[in-house]
């Protein structure tokens, strides 16, 4: 193991394969998991990770099978319930029953599929930016991104510049956070550097995702839940990942939920102080 940006680098034997993950805090302190957007790693939570890992909480960001260091595994081996059965096997081995668990857009869904599957082993669960349909038009910048895996890029630079304009220049408002991301996201390959992340792995999470209905794991939601809502778009006029109808029903139906709105894009939301703030004292309540 090696230390990463205060985090601590994991390598983690599963069933389904290698994990890789990073974490901060004590190893001995109550667990929580992050599970990251659907393109990333464990390293998109180096801002929330370094700041909510302490000595009596230890914070695990994990990479799904097919991104980051983890494994790729075969075809049809992916999807929500794959995730969760990887997110639940790393806390048993982690030695952790119950445990608190954060997810980010693709991550808040395999959240809510793992508190539908295991629902007594969740303490807390944190959803940034997800939670049912969001407004079709805010799905726009995220399909244009499925593309870049695979993708062969002449220069470091031009993947870093290329990609902090993409979703409308959406991860410039925390550009410092992406640009450490990014700059250490590619493999030199023929031709030039490829993006980590295996792009048949994400195409296959995306269209589990599309197909899926995210009410149907509502019912399982009894245990405290925190909505992290960005309320800026990514581009301006588009729609948001969670919109105001969800919040009411929500806030109607899962007596132990709360929304926090914060002052963020879908790509920005979680690299943003006033998230990790919310999030630090909802894990923190008794």
């Amino acid at each position: 193991m090696s230390t990463v940006v205060d985090g601590t680098r994991l390598d983690l034997r599963l069933g389904s394969g290698r994990i890789g993950a990073l974490r901060w805090g004590s190893s001995d302190a109550p667990l929580a998991i992050c599970i990251p957007p659907i393109l990333s790693d464990e390293r998109a939570f180096e801002f929330l990770g370094s700041r909510l890992g302490s000595d009596t909480r230890q914070v695990v960001a994990i990479s799904p099978r097919g991104r980051g260091r983890s494994d790729v595994t075969a075809a049809g081996s992916y999807g929500w319930p794959a995730h969760t059965r990887d997110v639940l096997e790393i806390a048993s081995r982690l030695g952790h029953e119950s445990f608190d668990l954060i997810g980010w857009s693709f991550g808040a869904a395999v959240a809510m599929q793992a508190t539908s599957d295991a629902p007594s082993r969740i303490r807390r669960l944190v959803l940034i930016d997800t939670l049912g349909r969001p407004e079709p038009s805010a799905l726009a910048p995220i399909a244009a991104g499925l593309q870049r895996p695979g993708a062969v890029f002449a220069t470091a630079d031009e993947y870093v510049e290329l990609s902090l304009a993409a979703y409308g220049g959406a991860m410039r408002d925390c550009q410092q956070s992406w640009r450490r991301y990014l700059v250490s996201n590619l493999t030199p390959t023929t031709g030039g550097f490829i993006p980590a992340g295996n792009k048949a792995a994400v195409m296959e999470d995306a269209l589990y995702t599309a197909n899926q209905d995210p009410y149907a794991l509502w019912p399982a939601l009894t245990m405290p839940v925190l909505v992290v809502r960005g309320i800026r778009p990514m581009i301006p006029g588009i729609g948001l990942m969670v919109t105001q109808q969800d919040c009411d029903r929500l806030s109607k139906t899962i007596p132990l939920s709360r929304i926090v709105e914060v002052d963020a894009n879908h790509m920005c939301v979680g690299m943003v102080e006033a998230t990790a703030v919310a999030i630090a004292a909802f894990l923190a309540a008794a």
